[in-house]
């Protein structure tokens, strides 16, 4: 057998087992479950928006037509507004509160998306959560 004959076989043998190691190359790959342009959006908005900040003198979403209104209705209990997120959730003294967007809980608390909490049927968030169908969609 003359050298370059051994030399390409030899080279064949090579990429053949490279080939083999490595797979063969393009694979299919399922396409993606096809989303309504809703379901898109509101995906885009949950993932754009991973928190929203609560007022601490009222208790609404900071920004909105509802916070710090002066004819609000105010809670007994707390001093916030009635029926608000924040209304007898926020603790005392606190300067900041912010809710996470994908569980409805206070950020940083152990609540905060436990794997476990039961989900409220209407919103999807935590049940019982400060953002519980309260949070602007």
């Amino acid at each position: 057998m003359s050298r370059t004959l051994k030399v390409t076989l030899l080279l064949s043998v090579f990429v053949a087992a490279c080939l083999l190691l490595t797979g063969t190359g393009c694979k299919k790959e399922e396409p993606p479950k096809p989303e309504t342009i809703v379901e898109q959006a509101e995906t885009a908005v949950k993932e754009a928006v991973a928190s929203i900040d609560l007022c601490t003198k009222c208790g609404q979403v900071k920004g909105t037509a509802e916070c710090c209104k002066p004819d609000a209705k105010k809670c007994d209990g707390c001093g916030l507004a009635k029926g608000s997120p924040g209304c007898c959730k926020i603790p005392k003294d606190v300067e900041k509160v912010t809710l996470c967007t994908k569980c409805g809980q206070i950020k940083g608390t152990a609540e905060c998306c436990k794997p476990d909490a039961e989900k409220c049927a209407k919103c999807g968030l935590a049940k019982g959560s400060p953002g519980c169908c309260k949070l602007p969609k």
